[in-house]
């Protein structure tokens, strides 16, 4: 009798549970998508790889080594 009251109760709780779990993944906002580069450091064999979104790549200088003799660092 108690398992059947215990399953009654489970069961009732278990529609609330889903539409609960439904509207939460519904209000997620989208991850925005990664872009991963292979970086070869100098003085190592090994690569590595840099994952970043795509507007922190455009944000980020193409060319250091222009942007060093720009900036009058040359002097």
């Amino acid at each position: 009798m108690l398992t059947l009251v215990l399953t009654l109760a489970l069961s009732a709780a278990t529609p609330e549970a889903a539409a609960q779990a439904q509207t939460t993944s519904e209000t997620k906002p989208a991850k925005p998508k990664m872009v991963c580069r292979a970086n070869k450091s100098t003085g190592s064999r090994l690569k590595s790889r840099i994952c970043k979104t795509q507007e922190e790549w455009d944000g980020q200088p193409t060319n250091i080594r222009n942007d060093a003799r720009l900036s009058g660092a040359g002097n």
